[in-house]
Formats: structure tokens, C-alpha cells, sequence
């Protein structure tokens, strides 16, 4: 969090509204900000007069060129740009986190390398992009929770840019590289020489050429050799060669980064003579000694992923909700009140702030005033100190939503009657005829969250009364409105309008309350999913049956997305229990003072258990696998119980309260660490031994040795013995065994191995594993589940082994696979998540078309396709070397392989044409049928063939291109890379206007119709108007390289399939996340919507369909089945009390 904004600071930037300071300098001001979605992006704003020195506004829009133009790998993403204006800014992600130099630390050993690969995969994707960045220093290296982000494109240049005249320093002095100080210009070299200077700073503390002043570092930076003993050995080679004197000896960046990669630090990749005085092109579709450049940058951010530093830097929701816990619920009543007070809404609809006067706040609100002291002014009048909250605080967000149609009316009234009271309560100074009866109309029946002052009651009574002796004419209507307002005001009733206008009114405040029930009932579904899910999936779809609202939708996505089937709650509650599961996951042990309880999670009903547990205060408990046993720890020592009998097993082992210790069953034994050891007991014959690790342990379940890293210990003896090979040195985390033994699982900070024990030989490795997470196995050991801050699971072998995962909103204390699926323990609460389906055959090939009604599947290896569920023989295929098209209608396929195209007719599966090599028009590519022919792509050219018969019709050029499509009728058009418009292809006339798109993109889709088109910039998505040129709603926010994209029929929703298998739903126009991002069990190579637009498929090469409802009714309907039933009475009086009970599903 920054710090406050002063004088003169804008409190709103375009769309973004500003929390604070982050920094300054002789460029500009750096601000934390919130975009309307509640997003914090940090925003760069230029210093100084732009219109009066036009080079500084120049300056900006080169940096802006520069970041946008860089891959976002290890660096900073720029999202957002505004360099016309008078304010121009950039508006960049925000990275938690401090910068390497404020750290205050230094690195060394694993942490180092994985420092200094991320840095230079920083500057392989600068460079890459053809950027010089040019002040690289520890102070643009951010520490954020997902790894360093270099920062800073300030003084960067791209090729195309004028290069530093020579003699002009631009930079940090002590990690310029001495050709700048020498007249050259900063060129790639120079930031690899900064790059070994900052690394060296890393590992000591300390600016390798300090001095006293500027002379002095110029000196030491000509001349000075910094000591590299200080560094491991695997890097004394990267940084002696990057900080050579002259740049033609230094390596280039990637250069750098296949050496830290590779693990040795070896620099003898081949490079071109003249060293690195210019940016290098990377080498693409390499062998394995040289990747190509996105695999590397890839690699290299792994790493760098691994050195995250724990974000100490809460949001301001983070902090608003935080002062709100604290409240006791009396004082939590006046929140909304207090908050609602501080905003308004303009006539035309802009929110806005406002500073009220001590006078206008509830009594009893100074309680909340210094709970929020640090959001909120203390003096008269009250104002916001952080202007972004209304966007950054989810709950506030929601208040303003449910009254925002009030809040200008409530503008208007406590304006109007400060003004009246201030003059004198004159006749003339009130309300009349529609401003009257829309405000009497307001503070009767659409009030939900702010409370009249008494001047603000006296000022509409007033005019009611006013209005009464003007007019025989209203006074009906008055009198009523008037009768309304004290009911409202007294008992907060509503009353029947008596006539067709008041009907009306009365209607369309009967909806506006619906909609503002629901939005509320969303927000109270998505507080309560964490703890019960299925608790979350009733009040969603209440809400979205209560009103469509946005919010409904995006609670419903959410309940349709979580994992999350059923929960179930220790009755038992206090500081003073300690729980475990059963490795079979079907019970939660309970252990208090009053003794041990077994629960039978599915049923919830109590199975066992014993009361006269003698201990005292409770540290923890473990339940033995086959559940019978159990081991309690106290604040003396650990003892075993028989669960059944409740009578002690075994001896007692002493283990006072300052001495830290953890205990677990593995393998038939008693696991208890402590200290430098972990003690190994057999409760049966009574022995044990002490293993001198620090590590984890594992007992194989046959009892014969225990594992922890790379050591292994025969038993009982703790005899030393060979452990399995290429096993880390440093696994601190719990290895695991299956639970037939042939299986051990171990993790390090590189991810997850997976041992055949008989041979022991390695059968998997998953990169993706989360640092320290637990690994625990499926019964038949085909999953294992990670147990850390997040959920996994994972399988094993498969192309693409991650499943599931889940963010509990506390950490899983124990996890274990039941019969219905993964169990795990958070809190007083048992998790279960919906089962794993079972592995299928591994696709290398699949696409959906016609709205989801045909679907094609191909297994590796198979001569036959699988077609709307029937088997179709199609000949050989090269693996992982065919696509397949759909026309529009569905009617017919394009099967593309190696050295062929042909098309079918799906009904029927006869073959209309065939293509081959040495066809007239080139090799084929890109294959589409349409309905008057069929489409085939070349390098050079598109050539249209005749269906049936494949006759060639006629070839046409094919311009340099971004994406092209064909609409229904087989219109072919494209977007020319060139002009940045929709063509058609057959006649090369524009078929839309320009569009400013911001930089080349990664993946274009076209709506079915051509209407639309979405573009993908590195991480953001843009959709486009292809008639008008105009660029619809703002930008959406994707995750992830893409798999697929698509847009509903009705061009209201975007589909995004990133590579991490997830799914995400967007509001083309209001540029919004509908719901949470959607993991899946499988990767969706393949996405479309139906054709009524409500519902999404998805598929992938697992070949498992997700169907995801997007229509509010469907989304209802969806929840209610998984829920199983509707809201009880004693829920509905909790979440909906002013509402007569119904059935809610």
C-alpha cells in the first residue's frame, strides 16, 4: 500500500480511480489504482507541463511502445495507455511486493540462480522484442508473491527509436556498463552487464561499483573487478562474462538463460561474431540443446515463480474488510450507512464522492470512524483519504450497486435541504410536483441502506405539506406518497398505490428491490461458498430467481465452477480441539477435553469414539490408516488410544511443550518429529528408532524402511541404506507412499517425482507442483491430491496430469481420497470435491461445431474417428498431426492431415473430396467447408475447390494476415496484418473500418456472422466492431496462453480457453469476468456455444465435455440439482427475513 495522495494529486484517472502514492522521480508519479472491475494496477504519471515541453509526452509514449511490445515474462505487463491527454499515464499491472533493493536481504545458493534466471528472462523477452531497457538496477526488480518483475520501461528504446547521442548518460551510473560512459550508446550488452551487476548486489547487499560520488563509480566501473567468490559456482561464469569490459565479450541474454537453465552455467552456445552489439534473433523450432525462444522464456519464469516473496501488501478491500471484522455487529450496522454517505451519483450517472458533514452521520458512528481511520477522514467534514475504495472493496461495491439508483435522488435531498435549513426553512426553497414525488417516492420504499437525517425528513415533509394547500389537484397522489414516507420512516412498511401511475411506480420499485435482494443474496452466496458449498449454491440460485441480475450470474458461474459438491461441520467447536481424517476419508476424528468423536462425514452422524481422554492442553492428533488408533499430543508428550475401547496402546512418549513437534501414521508406524529427528515407533513390539533427519518421512507400507529425500533407513534398526536416485537434497516437504507401496512420491522446489519403488526408476515428474504441498495418493495410486495453501490433484502420465484445483479460504490441514471423491479438512469443516473422472484414451484430436451438436474425436494411433458417438474409419494418421473443421450447418467435415485433405458428409460419412499432395494449388493447409465450397489455406494463396468432386474453382492472393473465417454463407474474410481491418479475401476490398489495435496479438476469433472479432494481446483481449472499427466494452482480463476462444451467438459472450486448464466467461460489452475463472478436469482444446447463446461446451483431449449453463434460469437449475435440495425454513428466515418462505428449487 502506498502512501496517501496530497494536494494537487488527481483522485481519477480516465476510468481508474487512485488509492495512494507508490514512488516519484524526475519522470513522473507512480499510483496505486483500482479499474472499474476493482483491479489494482499500479499507474505511471508524467511530471511536468506535456503541452508545454512536447518531448516529455514523446518520452512516455516511447515507454509505452517499449512494454507493450515485451512478452510478459518475468516483467511487469503494461495494460492500459493514455498519452493524449493532459495527464498522460500508463497503467501497468501491480506487482506485490517490494523492490530487491528495499528487501533489505541477501540471496544466496538455489534462491540466487533462480533470482538471476528470472531477471534474465526478463531481458531475453526485452530483447526479444526488440527493446533495450537501459536502467536495469536492483530498484526495478519487484519481489512479488509470483516472482521478480523487472519494471521500469522509462528510458527504454526500441531499434526503431533514436539511439542515445553519444556523450548523453541516461541511466543509473553504477550499473551503467563502461561503453556508456565511453560515448557509445546502451545497447543489449549494457543491460547484461547491469544484469550481472545486479545479481552480484543480490548475493552481498552491496552496489558492486559504489563511490562517492560520480567520478569515482564512473572509475570503478572502468576499471574495478567485483570479488565473485561471494557467488556459487554456477554463476561465477554467467556474471565474470557479463560483466566484461567490452560488450562484444559478453553473452546475450538468452544466452545467459540457456546457461542458468541448463543448470551448469555454461556459456558455449554458439553466438554471432561481433558479440551482442545488437539484438538477437532467436533460433525457433531448435533441438533440444537450444529451445526455442517462448519455451525458454517459459522455463526461465518456472523458475523465477519458485523465489516469490510472501506478499506483505494488502489490497484496500483487503484492509476495508479487515476494519470491518473488527466491528461488533451493532457497529457494523452503521457501515453502509456511513459509506454510502461518502459517494453519490452525478446526473449523468458518474459515481463521484462526497464529504459530508459530521451532522449528516448516524449517532454512535465514531466507533467506525476509528476502526476505518486509516480509509477515513476523523474531522468535519468526513471525506475518504483513499478515493479508490468504492471500487476496491467488494462489500462496498455491493451496497453502492443496491442503492445506486437512489444516490443522486439522496444527492439532491440532502443538498436541497441543507440549503433550506440554511436560509431559513422558506416555502421557496422546496421540492414540487415530479422532484417531490420521485424523492417522497425514494425515501419511502427505495431506501435499503441510508437513513434520513432529521432535516432531510423535516424537508420532504415539508414539501408534502406545501404541496397539499397548492393543489387540490396532486393531493391525492401527495397524501399517499406523504403516507408512505411516515410509514417507511416509522416501521419501514410499504404501502398499495391506488392508481395506474402509482401501480406502475410501484411495479417498478418492486423490481428495483428484487434486483438489490438478489445482488445481495450473490454477495452473501459468494461469502458463505469457502465454508459450505452447497449453502452457496442455494442462495445463487435464489438470487438469480429472485432477479437476473449480473451479480446472480457471475454467483452462479461460480457455483457451477466450484469443485465443491458437500461440507460438513464438526459440531464440536472452541480453541481447545484438534481433528484429523481418516485415510479413507470417510471420518473426522474429533478430539477434545471431553475425549475423542468419530464422524461419519457423509451422513454426519457420530460412528464411535470415548470420553476420559487424559490430556491436557491439545496440540494435535493423527489417526492411524486403517482408523483404529489414534495418537494424541499434548503440551507433555504423545500418547495412542484404541479408538473402540478407548484404552491406551503402547508407551507414552515424553515431548514437552517448548520442544515443536508434528505427528503421523505412515506405513503401520508412529511418526513423531521432533527437534532434529523423527522418532519411528511400532506400538506392536514395542521398538522404535530415531532418524537424524530434518526432512519429512515415509514408512513403506510394507514397515521395512522409512524415506526422507534422498536418504532411506532400514527398520527397525535405522540402519542408513541407498536411497532412490536424482531425489532432491533438500525436500523438506512429506514424501508419500501409495498405498500398495509400488509408488513413492516426493517433492522439491522443482515439483513432483513419482518412484516405481521395485525398480526404482522414475515414472513422472510434475513441474506445476506447489512448493511444500503434501502429496497424498489415490487408493489405487492412478492420483495423487496436493494438500497447501491450494487443492490439486493431479494424474500422473497423463498429457495434460492436472484435474482439479481449489483456494480454501483456510489452509487444508489433511486431505484423503473417499468414495466419492477428495476429502480435505479446513478449520472445523470437511471439504468434498467432486470425483476425478476415470483416465480415457489420449486424444490427438478433437473439435466441437454446429452449436455443440457434433462433436469428432480421434486416439492416437487409431485408423478409425469418432463422430457424434459412432466410430468412422478415416485411414492412418501421423499423431498429433490432424484437424478437423466443421462447416457452419454442420452437414460437413474437413479432416486435415500430414500429406492430405478430405471432406465428408457427416450424415452419411461419404467422402466429397479428396486433396492430395502435388494438387493443383500447393500443399494443403487450412481446410473450411462451406456451403458453396471448400476453403483450403496456403502460404502464398487460398484456393477454392468444388464439393463434391474437388475441382479446383478459382485462387486468390492471401495478404499478410492476423486470423481469417468464413461466415454462413461462405463469405471468406480476414484481418489484414497490414491495415488492421476485415478484408474479403475473394475481392481484397475492406469489408469494416481500421482498428487501433495496440500491438500484434497472439490470437484473433471471429464471431460466426464476421460482426465481431476478439484479439489477444499477451494476457489481455480486446473484441472489436470489424464495421465501425470501435473496440466494444474494455479489456478483458484472460489468464494464460489460449487454446481456444469463442463467441455465443448473439455476440453478448466471450469464451476464453487458456492452457492451464481453465475456462473463462466474459460480458463482451461491460468488458467483465462473468464468475470466477473455471477450472476443469480437462484442457478445452475446443469451445462453442449453443445456439439459443445458454449454454458453453468445452472439450479436450482427455475427451472430457464440460457443459457450462450461462443462462441465469439454466445456471438455477444446475445449482439445485447439484445441491440436492432447496433452502430450508430456518435459512430462509436467516438470508431472506423479510420475504415469506418458498420453495427455492
Amino acid at each position: 500500500m502506498g502512501n496517501a495522495l496530497i494536494d494537487g494529486d488527481p483522485q481519477r484517472l480516465g476510468g481508474y480511480w487512485l488509492a495512494g502514492r507508490l514512488g516519484a522521480g524526475g519522470q513522473g508519479v507512480v499510483y496505486e489504482a483500482y479499474d472499474p472491475a476493482g483491479t489494482r494496477v499500479a499507474i505511471k504519471v508524467l511530471s511536468g507541463d506535456p503541452a508545454g515541453h512536447p518531448g516529455l509526452r514523446d518520452r512516455m509514449v516511447k515507454e509505452a511502445v517499449a512494454a507493450q511490445r515485451v512478452a510478459s515474462f518475468c516483467t511487469a505487463r503494461v495494460l492500459d495507455a493514455d498519452l493524449e491527454g493532459p495527464r498522460p499515464y500508463i497503467v501497468s499491472e501491480y506487482v506485490e511486493g517490494s523492490s530487491l533493493r528495499a528487501a533489505g536481504r541477501v540471496f544466496c545458493g538455489d534462491e540466487l540462480h533462480r533470482l538471476a534466471t528470472a531477471i534474465a528472462t526478463a531481458l531475453t523477452a526485452i530483447h526479444d522484442a526488440g527493446v533495450v531497457h537501459r536502467d536495469l538496477k536492483p530498484d526495478n526488480v519487484l519481489l512479488g508473491p509470483d516472482g521478480p518483475r523487472v519494471i521500469d520501461f522509462g528510458i527504454a528504446r526500441t531499434l526503431e527509436m533514436s539511439l542515445t547521442s553519444t556523450g548523453v548518460v541516461t541511466g543509473t551510473p553504477g550499473y551503467m556498463a563502461p561503453e556508456v560512459f565511453s560515448g557509445e550508446r546502451a545497447g543489449p550488452a549494457a543491460d547484461v552487464f547491469a544484469w550481472g551487476a545486479v545479481v552480484w548486489f543480490a548475493a552481498t547487499g552491496r552496489d558492486p561499483f559504489a563511490g562517492e560520488a560520480l567520478g569515482a563509480v564512473m572509475h570503478r566501473v572502468l576499471s574495478h573487478e567485483p570479488d565473485l567468490s561471494v557467488l556459487p559456482e554456477s554463476l561465477r561464469g554467467p556474471v565474470r562474462a557479463a560483466l566484461a569490459k567490452e560488450p562484444g565479450q559478453r553473452p546475450s541474454a538468452r544466452e545467459l538463460l540457456l546457461g542458468l537453465i541448463s543448470g551448469d552455467g555454461s556459456l558455449d552456445q554458439p553466438r554471432p561474431a561481433g558479440g551482442t552489439g545488437t539484438l538477437d534473433t532467436p533460433r525457433l523450432n531448435g533441438g533440444g540443446a537450444c529451445p526455442d525462444t517462448p519455451r525458454l522464456l517459459a522455463l526461465g519464469a518456472d523458475g523465477g515463480r519458485r523465489v516469490g516473496a510472501p506478499a506483505d501488501d494488502p489490497a484496500l478491500g483487503v484492509l476495508a474488510e479487515d476494519a470491518y471484522a473488527l466491528l461488533a455487529p451493532e457497529d457494523k450496522e452503521l457501515v453502509p450507512e456511513l459509506f454510502l454517505r461518502l459517494v453519490t451519483v452525478s446526473d449523468e450517472g458518474e459515481l463521484a464522492l462526497r464529504r459530508p458533514r459530521r451532522a449528516e452521520l448516524p449517532d454512535g458512528v465514531e466507533r467506525v470512524l476509528a476502526a476505518f481511520a486509516y480509509l477515513v477522514s476523523d474531522g468535519d467534514p468526513v471525506r475518504l483519504l483513499r478515493p479508490a475504495l468504492p471500487l476496491a472493496w467488494p462489500r462496498l461495491r455491493t451496497w453502492i450497486e443496491a442503492d445506486r439508483d437512489g444516490l443522486a435522488v439522496h444527492r439532491r435531498i440532502s443538498t436541497a435541504a441543507g440549503r433550506w435549513t440554511q436560509h431559513g426553512r422558506r416555502d421557496t426553497d422546496l421540492f414540487s410536483g415530479s422532484t417531490l414525488d420521485d424523492a417522497l417516492s425514494w425515501a419511502a420504499a427505495g431506501r435499503r441502506n441510508i437513513t434520513l437525517t432529521p432535516a432531510e425528513r423535516d424537508f420532504l415533509a415539508a414539501g408534502a405539506a406545501l404541496t397539499r394547500r397548492r393543489s387540490r389537484r396532486t393531493r391525492l397522489a401527495a397524501v399517499g406518497l406523504a403516507v408512505l414516507l411516515v410509514l417507511a420512516l416509522a416501521a419501514g412498511g410499504l404501502a398499495v398505490r391506488q392508481n395506474d401511475t402509482l401501480a406502475e411506480q410501484s411495479a417498478t420499485l418492486s423490481q428495483q428491490r428484487d434486483a438489490a435482494e438478489s445482488a445481495r443474496l450473490a454477495t452473501a452466496a459468494d461469502a458463505v461458498r469457502g465454508q459450505d458449498p452447497v449453502l452457496g449454491m442455494l442462495l445463487s440460485a435464489a438470487a438469480g430467481r429472485l432477479w437476473p441480475t449480473d451479480e446472480a450470474r457471475s454467483s452462479l458461474v461460480a457455483s457451477a465452477a466450484d469443485p465443491a459438491t458437500a461440507v460438513f461441520h464438526d459440531p464440536a467447536t472452541g480453541p481447545d480441539v484438534v481433528r484429523t481424517l481418516t485415510s479413507d476419508g470417510r471420518s473426522l476424528i474429533s478430539a477434545g477435553q471431553g475425549g475423542v468423536r468419530v464422524w461419519d462425514v457423509a451422513t454426519g452422524r457420530r460412528t464411535g469414539g470415548f470420553t476420559g481422554l487424559p490430556v491436557r492442553q491439545l496440540r494435535q492428533v493423527a489417526a492411524s490408516e486403517d482408523g483404529r488408533l489414534v495418537a494424541v499430543a499434548d503440551d507433555q508428550g504423545v500418547g495412542v488410544w484404541d479408538v473402540a475401547t478407548g484404552r491406551a496402546v503402547g508407551k507414552r512418549l515424553d515431548a514437552p511443550e517448548e520442544v515443536d513437534l508434528t505427528v503421523r501414521f505412515s506405513g503401520g508406524r508412529l511418526l513423531v518429529t521432533i527437534g532434529q529427528g523423527v522418532y519411528v515407533y511400532d506400538w506392536r513390539s514395542g521398538r522404535s528408532a530415531t532418524l537424524p533427519t530434518m526432512f519429512g518421512v515415509a514408512v513403506h507400507p510394507g514397515g521395512g524402511y522409512a524415506v526422507a529425500g534422498r536418504t532411506a533407513w532400514t527398520l527397525p534398526s535405522g540402519e542408513e541404506r541407498a536411497g532412490f536416485r536424482g531425489v532432491c537434497s533438500d525436500c523438506r516437504s512429506v514424501p508419500a507412499f501409495s498405498r500398495d507401496g509400488r509408488r513413492l512420491a516426493v517433492s522439491d522446489d522443482g515439483g513432483l517425482t513419482v518412484y516405481d519403488t521395485r525398480t526404482r526408476e522414475e515414472i513422472d515428474r510434475i513441474a506445476g507442483w506447489e512448493i511444500g504441498a503434501v502429496p497424498v495418493f489415490s487408493p489405487d495410486g492412478g492420483l495423487i491430491a496436493g494438500v497447501g495453501e491450494r487443492i490439486t490433484v493431479w494424474r500422473p502420465g497423463a498429457h495434460e496430469p492436472l484435474l482439479l484445483s481449489r483456494d480454501p479460504d483456510d489452509r487444508p490441514s489433511a486431505a484423503a481420497f473417499g468414495p466419492d471423491g477428495l476429502r480435505y479438512l479446513s478449520e472445523d469443516a470437511v471439504v468434498t470435491l467432486k470425483q476425478a473422472p476415470p483416465a480415457g484414451q489420449e486424444l490427438d484430436a478433437v473439435r466441437l461445431g454446429n452449436g455443440g451438436r457434433s462433436v469428432i474425436t480421434h486416439v492416437v494411433g487409431s485408423t478409425e474417428v469418432v463422430l457424434n458417438g459412432r466410430s468412422r474409419e478415416a485411414g492412418d494418421f501421423e499423431a498429433y498431426d490432424a484437424e478437423f473443421t466443421f462447416s457452419h450447418d454442420g452437414r460437413m467435415l474437413a479432416v486435415r492431415k500430414a500429406e492430405s485433405v478430405s471432406v465428408r458428409d457427416t450424415a452419411t460419412w461419404r467422402e466429397l473430396a479428396e486433396l492430395r499432395p502435388g494438387f493443383a494449388g500447393g500443399e494443403p493447409g487450412e481446410a473450411l467447408p462451406t456451403p458453396k465450397g471448400l476453403w483450403t489455406a496456403g502460404a502464398k494463396t487460398f484456393t477454392f475447390w468444388a464439393l463434391p468432386g474437388g475441382r479446383r474453382l478459382k485462387q486468390v492472393p492471401r495478404p499478410r494476415l492476423l486470423g481469417w473465417a468464413a461466415d454462413a454463407e461462405g463469405r471468406l474474410a480476414g484481418l489484414d496484418a497490414d491495415r488492421l481491418r476485415v478484408v474479403d479475401l475473394e475481392t481484397g476490398e475492406p469489408i469494416g473500418a481500421p482498428m487501433a489495435l495496440p500491438a500484434q496479438p497472439q490470437n484473433v476469433w471471429f464471431s460466426a456472422d464476421l460482426r465481431r472479432v476478439a484479439v489477444n494481446f499477451s494476457g489481455r483481449a480486446g473484441v472489436w466492431d470489424t464495421a465501425t472499427g470501435a473496440q466494444i466494452g474494455g479489456w478483458l482480463r484472460v489468464e494464460g496462453a489460449a487454446w481456444d476462444g469463442a463467441f455465443s451467438p448473439d455476440g453478448r459472450l466471450f469464451a476464453y480457453a487458456s492452457q492451464d486448464n481453465t475456462l473463462s466467461l466474459w460480458d463482451v460489452r461491460q468488458g467483465r469476468r462473468i464468475g470466477p475463472v473455471v477450472g476443469l478436469f480437462d484442457s478445452a482444446r475446443s469451445l462453442a456455444f449453443t445456439a439459443d447463446s445458454a449454454e458453453l461446451l468445452a472439450i479436450g483431449r482427455g475427451g472430457l465435455p464440460t457443459r457450462l449453463p450461462t443462462a441465469v434460469e439454466r445456471l438455477a437449475a444446475a445449482a439445485c440439482a447439484r445441491a440436492g435440495r432447496g433452502l430450508t425454513q430456518e435459512e430462509w428466515r436467516r438470508y431472506l427475513p423479510d420475504r415469506p418462505f418458498e420453495q427455492s428449487c
